[in-house]
Order: structure tokens, then sequence, then C-alpha cells
């Protein structure tokens, strides 16, 4: 990405990536739909529950995904093939050894979590057995999310996709051959199966590259610290985001089974649609690092001019799509008694629209925070996740008093102004500096 028009090489980048995102998500939308509609309303809330505190661990994988993914593009760029096979073989073991120390936890401590968060007492196994499954396998998850990104910083989006496309056939596949005879286990099991089918297909690819010729597969001390300088606050950023989750969730449960499916619902379709933002954020991270890394300064300020029209075009046409559909759609997840459906349809077509209308907002974060992690910089984004969170505590704490639901409707999207605020701004000083300091 240091060569060609900026917008060209962005859209060329995210397109692969993007088609590979809404597969993977098509994962968890499968996987509702199939309980919903083959398990019944309670299934679908149990695994619903699940969703915060799966996506506390999955948030600071990608977080560590991505900050090791920022080192080893910043070595492409620089066209030090040593330092990034080193980078890579390292990032490797550092992925092993988190994923395990937290999946052994995570495995032990799903019921207590459960609980703690308020679950109805009749969807506690449910959510107990999925998470337990998820957090077991979460090796297989971390390998898919490490190499996927590598082949990312080296500009390869095309390989993933492919991954992607084998394993979301395979998990539907096997979701509907494991959840008759397992139920809820067959469906975490169908999930885990595909993500290890996508790992072993990027691993190949990898082996095809330069990166990991001319070595040996030794963990190099010297790249621990550079990488988890980079990695631990974007891991941790994520995880501080998402622990707002689990206390909006504590109050979401407490509204009762229709209310939890409901939102399941709604954040299910969420986080299909917000999956262009989180393209473009890729996009913009991969090249602002190569370039960042070969001090095309220039061309780092052009790509992200560029990367803001395409992330407000892309966001204001999800919009147009999404809102009028939203209740249709949600339709589509689960099925059951007439006046219960109604009430999901109603509660979840709100929380949808919600998020919608400040999709704008969420996508200059995006934008922005991917920019200041290519220029090394992971302080501000781990800030702008404490901004977050806070805002999510204030809204689910006070508005739920005053607003009733609608608090918890807003808990999201009222969290993204004040960090998008914070991340823009920042993003313009620190480049400045750096820019600076290099001449």
């Amino acid at each position: 990405m240091t060569e060609g028009k900026p917008i060209r090489l962005m859209i060329r980048f995210s397109i692969p990536m993007l088609i590979s995102n809404v597969l993977q998500l098509l994962f968890t939308v499968v996987d509702s739909a199939v309980v919903g509609r083959m398990l019944g309303v309670n299934a679908f809330a149990s695994i619903g529950i699940t969703a915060s505190p799966n996506w506390l661990i999955m948030s600071f994988i990608i977080g560590m995904s991505q900050g090791f993914c920022t080192l080893i593009a910043q070595r492409f760029g620089a066209k030090d093939m040593e330092g990034l096979r080193r980078a890579f073989v390292t990032s490797a073991y550092l992925a092993a050894a988190i994923s395990i120390v937290i999946g052994l936890t995570g495995v032990l401590t799903t019921r207590p979590l459960i609980i703690l968060l308020l679950t109805p007492p009749d969807l506690v196994d449910g959510a107990v057995i999925y998470l337990g499954f998820l957090f077991g396998g979460l090796p297989l998850t971390f390998a898919y999310n490490l190499l996927s990104v590598t082949l990312f910083a080296l500009g390869d989006s095309k390989t993933p996709l492919r991954a992607m496309i084998v394993a979301t056939i395979l998990n539907i596949a096997f979701d509907f051959a494991f959840v008759i005879p397992f139920g809820i286990a067959g469906v975490a099991l169908a999930f885990l199966l595909a993500q290890a089918s996508a790992a072993v297909y990027c691993y190949f690819a990898l082996r095809k590259t330069r990166l990991l010729q001319g070595g040996g597969y030794k963990l190099d001390r010297a790249y621990v610290m550079p990488l988890l300088r980079l990695a631990a606050p974007l891991g941790f950023r994520n995880a501080v985001i998402e622990a707002g989750g689990l206390l909006v969730q504590r109050y979401v449960n407490a509204y009762g089974t229709e209310f939890v499916a409901a939102i399941a619902a709604a954040k299910r379709l969420y986080s299909l649609i917000m999956i262009a933002g989180g393209s473009i954020e890729a996009s913009i991270a991969t090249f602002v690092a190569q370039n960042f890394g070969a001090q095309k300064f220039d061309r780092v300020k052009r790509g992200v001019s560029d990367g803001m029209r395409l992330a407000l075009i892309s966001a204001f046409v999800i919009m147009v799509i999404t809102m009028p559909f939203g209740r249709f759609i949600i339709s589509l997840l689960i099925d059951g008694d007439p006046e219960q459906i109604s009430a999901i349809l109603d509660y979840g077509s709100k929380q949808l629209l919600m998020m919608t209308l400040f999709l704008p907002i969420l996508h200059m974060l995006f934008l922005y925070r991917a920019a200041l992690q290519g220029i090394s910089n992971t302080f501000i984004p781990m800030l702008s996740g404490f901004v977050e969170l806070g805002w999510r505590i204030v809204s689910v704490l006070l508005l739920t008093q005053i607003w009733d639901v609608w608090g918890i409707y807003f808990s999201d999207s009222l969290g993204w102004v004040p960090a998008a605020a914070l991340l823009s701004i920042s993003y313009y000083f620190v480049l400045k500096r750096k820019v600076t300091i290099q001449y």
C-alpha cells in the first residue's frame, strides 16, 4: 500500500475483507436463526445472554491481534523481512499462551459469571453450555484472528475471504448436523470447527509466502515487549469497552426473556451492518502502518482523508437500507408464540434504530482509532475505551431511572460521541508531533 492512489488501494483491500467479515458474522447470525427457529425463544435468549461476556474476551483477542498486526505491517512497509518473520513467530507464541490462560479461566468461571448477570433461571444452563464451549475453543479463535490479520498486514485480503467462504459453508452444514442431537452445544461446536478450518486455510497460505522461510521458529525475546506495548493497550481497550456491555446485559436480563431475546437479535444484526466500518478500520490501519513504516507521511495524511469520505458514504448507505427493514429482518431470526414474537420485534426494532442513527459517528471512531494505531499510538485509543465505558455506565445507571428501557437503547451509541471526538482531535496532534520528530 505504499504505492498508488490511496482510496483505490483501500477500496480494493476493503472489499474482500468486507465480504470476509460478512461471512464471519454470518456464523453468529446463522447460529442464532437455527437456534431461534429450531430450539425456540428460550434457547435463543440463552445464547443472547452470552454475547457480552463472549465479546469481552473476543474483543480483547481482536485488539491484541490488531496490535501484533501493526508491528508486522510496519516491518513489511520498511521491507525488513527478517524483522517481519520474528515479529510474526513471537506473536504466535504470545497468542497461544494468552488464549490458553484466558480460555481455562473462562471455563472455570462461566457459571458464576452467568448467575452474576441476573440471568433468568430457565436460561442459565443453556448460556453456561454455549459460553463454556466458546471459552474452551479460544485458542482456535485466536489462531484464526492472528493468521488473518497477518495476511491483511501483508496486503492480502483475498485469502482470508476464501478461508471464510469455506468456513461459512462448513458452519451452516455443522449447525444443521449437530443442533438436533446436541442442542445448544452443537451450535457452539459447529462454530469452533468452522473457525479451525479457516485458521488451517490461512496457515497454509502463509507457508507459501516468505514470512515463514529462512529461519527457525523460536520465540525472539527482543520482540516480546514491542509487540505487547502495541497489543496490550488495544486488547485492554476493547475489554474495557465490553465491560460496560456486561453491566448493560445485567440490566437487560432484569427485563425478562422477551427483552433479552430482542436486544440479542438487534445486536446480532447491528454487528452485521457495522462490518463496513470495521473493514475500513482494518484497511486504514494497514495503509497507515505500512506508509508510516516507509516514512511516507504525506500518503498517511491523504489516506486518512480518503478513508473519511469512504467511511461516511458507507455509513449513510447502510442507514438507508437498514432503517426501513430492521423489524422484518429481526423476524427472520425467531419463531414462536405470536404475542411473544410481537413483543420481541417491538423491543428489538427500537434498539436497532437507535444504534443505526449513530452509525456515522461510529465510523469516525473506527477511522481515527485505526489511524492512531497505525502510527504506533495505542494510549489514546485505550483512553477512548475508558471514555466509552464511562458514558455507557452513565446511560444505564441514570437514564434508565428517567427513561426506563430507553436508557438501555442509548447505552452503546452515547459512548461513541465523546470517544470519536477524543480520537479525531488527538490524531492530528499526534501525527504532527511524530512527523516533526522524524524530520
